[in-house]
This record gives C-alpha cells, sequence and structure tokens, in this order.
C-alpha cells in the first residue's frame, strides 16, 4: 500500500489525499506541540481534464452488450454510485431490499454509510441467481470476484472493454466513471448537492462538486425510467 501511495507516476490527487494531507496534519500538531517548525508542502497541481459519464440512451446500449453478470454489477452502480470496490465486497447480510437499502461497510473514505436502492435495482437484485448468500456480485462462472485491482476493474475489466466496444462506448470510459455518471443523474433528478454528498458517500461538497454538473438538461425522465423512479412532484402546469 505504501509503495502504491508512493509511486512518482500516482496522480497530483491521489499523492495529496494520501499522502500530503495526513503528513501536513501530523507535522502542524507536532508544531503546536513546538516539536519542530512549521511545515510547508509544494502541492501538486490537480489538472481538471475531461470527466467521461454515459446518457441515460449510451447506459442502456452497454447493458446490452455485457455479460449477464457485468450488466447485474454495470446497473447496480448506475443505481447507487457505489465504486466497484464497494460493488464487489457488497454480501447478502448487507442488503434489506424490502427498505431499499445497501450497507456498504469498507468504502474509500473509511466511513460506513447506507446507500439506497432505486426499485429498478431491487428488482435486478431479487431476479439475481439463487442462492441469495456470501458475495452479490459474481464472475460469469459463479465464483466471487478475487480481491485484486478492484478499482481499476480487477476481473471484470476485459469483459468491460468487450462490452464497451461492441456498444460503440468512448473507450477512454472506465468502470469507475459509472459514480461519476450516477452523481450526475442524482443531480439532475433531485437538485439537492447534500442529498448527493450524503448518498455518495463524499467527505466534502467540494469533492462531489465537479460531477454534479455532468449531465446536459433534458434526460431526467429518462433517468427515472431507468431507476424505475415514479416521478412524485406535483404538478405545476395547471
Amino acid at each position: 500500500m505504501a509503495k502504491r501511495m508512493l509511486d512518482p507516476n500516482a496522480a497530483p490527487g491521489t499523492l495529496k489525499r494520501n499522502i500530503i494531507t495526513p503528513l501536513r496534519a501530523v507535522l502542524r500538531l507536532a508544531h503546536k506541540q513546538r516539536w519542530c517548525e512549521l511545515p510547508v508542502f509544494e502541492v501538486p497541481r490537480e489538472r481538471k481534464g475531461r470527466i467521461n459519464y454515459l446518457l441515460p440512451a449510451e447506459a442502456r446500449r452497454l447493458i446490452a452488450a455485457a455479460n449477464p453478470a457485468l450488466q447485474s454489477l454495470i446497473e447496480f452502480i448506475l443505481g447507487t454510485g457505489a465504486r466497484l470496490s464497494e460493488a464487489l465486497e457488497l454480501d447478502w447480510r448487507d442488503l434489506n431490499l424490502n427498505g431499499g437499502r445497501a450497507h456498504f461497510w469498507v468504502t474509500k473514505n473509511g466511513q460506513q454509510r447506507n446507500a439506497y436502492l432505486p426499485p429498478g435495482v431491487v428488482t435486478l437484485l431479487e431476479n439475481l441467481p439463487q442462492p441469495h448468500e456470501g458475495a452479490v456480485f459474481r464472475r460469469p462462472d459463479g465464483r466471487p470476484y478475487a480481491d485484486r485491482n478492484r478499482e481499476r476493474g480487477g476481473q471484470a475489466a476485459a469483459a468491460w472493454e468487450g462490452a464497451k466496444r461492441r456498444a460503440g462506448i468512448d473507450p477512454a470510459l472506465h468502470l469507475h466513471d459509472l459514480r461519476h455518471t450516477w452523481a450526475s443523474w442524482h443531480y439532475a433528478v433531485h437538485r439537492d448537492p447534500l442529498k448527493l454528498k450524503v448518498e455518495g458517500g463524499w467527505s466534502s461538497l467540494d469533492q462531489m462538486e465537479r460531477y454534479a454538473h455532468l449531465l446536459p438538461a433534458g434526460h431526467e425522465q429518462e433517468i427515472r425510467a431507468f431507476w424505475h423512479v415514479v416521478d412524485t412532484r406535483p404538478d405545476t402546469s395547471r
């Protein structure tokens, strides 16, 4: 882990989050105790590059081109905003289908969280092959995914690349971009940044802000249809 965090090829955001921020906090505390001088760090500049995401029609096309195991994983992430590692760690004991909730024990920021399950995701989970015990999402052969580079796709990576190619989706789209897609869809439907922060498990509004406004206007009904969510807003057209 330490070796990966200190990789000179790591992204600036990774270096800042995993190395500079905790080290600076420790040394500032040491400075308050008069154990050392106030630390000064040169923080690497983060590049604000293009963020990839899917429109609802593209998501449906991608799902149709994927194998059944990957289809379920894609739909779940697009419905909950789960990180890939969170989805692959999910156990049937962590699901409350009647209440429409999933509990993630191991998250990126170390904080447990409950995720809302839209009706479409509940139906998806109910229809997954039996028995409903152990790991929820499994390889096509029925075995759990190995704990190997899960954030980058692990054993699902080859299937992911094949599905993108068959669906004609941007080759640069990563599995993690499905979480960014969910964030943009969530904001488009709810227009509530605090709700998005809580349900997505971000520690601050700044972290999710750049994902919230990706989607162009006009796709709200498609998103609700994808999630099987009924629009309960009052009709103001009368």
